[in-house]
């Protein structure tokens, strides 16, 4: 979070600067502080000196507890955490602003225009295809972004590169699902999974370690297609098996210490039962 409190040997703003800016509409408001945030002279030096790269693993950052909260159902926090992500919004459209490349209203106009265009079926009287929401969508920014692949050497060299492994893996199937080369039902990618998966225990048993990284990537890669088949998303689904194991952790210690037994002291088959009794305290319903 960015506070605004100033250090006692910095300028601060007047009762009246801080009464106007009280007056002004929501959006305004943030985006007023912020300037004055950023003032050269005046402002506060941890915002002052940002730039896009510094804040660029903050709105990543704060994408995630955003995400967090989502999954917790916890209203307050999405409120909190929606914010978090707007102020790096309007931060970065500050200094965007500072040097001259665009600014927060380039950013609501171009948006506003890209989701006009892309949904067609709603904002276009002459569109008369019978494609799902969805299907439009891909082929629409496919259409889009021809312009920019004619000076590329390959259609996917337009997808980012440092993104998380998982999104990325997801935006390359899409694309290429959206140029009709795709899985035509889930039972194809499920025998794919078990063709990746023998391939993935030759390569073990030939104790190969070049093999067994390609063949673990391609398990990896091919079960996110699966999660796109069954509609579900793979980071969030990870994310909970994270957590059920966490719990089921948790409760295996828990039943470790009221049993007054010592880790160093169990073998595999105490873990075993351990960790079956665990599952039965915490299964579903």
């Amino acid at each position: 979070m960015i506070s605004i409190k100033k250090d006692k040997n910095m300028k601060k703003i007047s009762n009246e600067e801080l009464k106007n800016i009280h007056y002004l509409e929501p959006i305004d408001k943030i985006r007023k502080i912020i300037e004055i945030l950023r003032d050269p002279i005046d402002g506060c030096p941890w915002d002052i000196k940002q730039n896009y790269q510094s804040l660029a693993d903050y709105s990543i950052e704060e994408a995630y507890e955003l995400v967090n909260a989502i999954e917790r159902n916890d209203v307050d926090d999405i409120k909190n955490e929606l914010g978090d992500l707007l102020l790096q919004v309007i931060l970065i459209s500050q200094v965007a602003t500072e040097k001259g490349d665009f600014n927060f209203d380039d950013i609501c106009n171009e948006i506003s225009k890209k989701i006009i265009r892309r949904h067609p079926q709603i904002f276009d009287h002459n569109y008369n295809l019978k494609d799902l929401p969805h299907e439009s969508w891909e082929k629409i920014k496919t259409l889009e972004k021809r312009e920019k692949e004619l000076k590329k050497k390959n259609i996917l060299d337009d997808i980012e590169i440092n993104i998380p492994s998982i999104l990325r893996s997801i935006k390359i199937q899409k694309k290429a699902a959206s140029l009709n080369f795709d899985w035509l039902n889930k039972e194809l990618v499920l025998n794919k999974v078990d063709e990746e998966l023998d391939e993935l225990k030759e390569a073990i048993i030939e104790n190969g370690n070049d093999n067994i990284e390609e063949e673990l990537g391609d398990l990896f890669f091919t079960l996110i297609n699966l999660s796109r088949h069954l509609n579900l998303n793979p980071d969030q689904t990870l994310r909970k098996a994270n957590e059920k194991f966490v719990h089921r952790f948790n409760c295996m210690e828990n039943l470790i210490e009221d049993k007054n037994l010592k880790w160093h002291n169990l073998n595999v088959n105490d873990f075993k039962e351990l960790w079956r009794q665990a599952k039965l305290k915490t299964k579903r319903g």
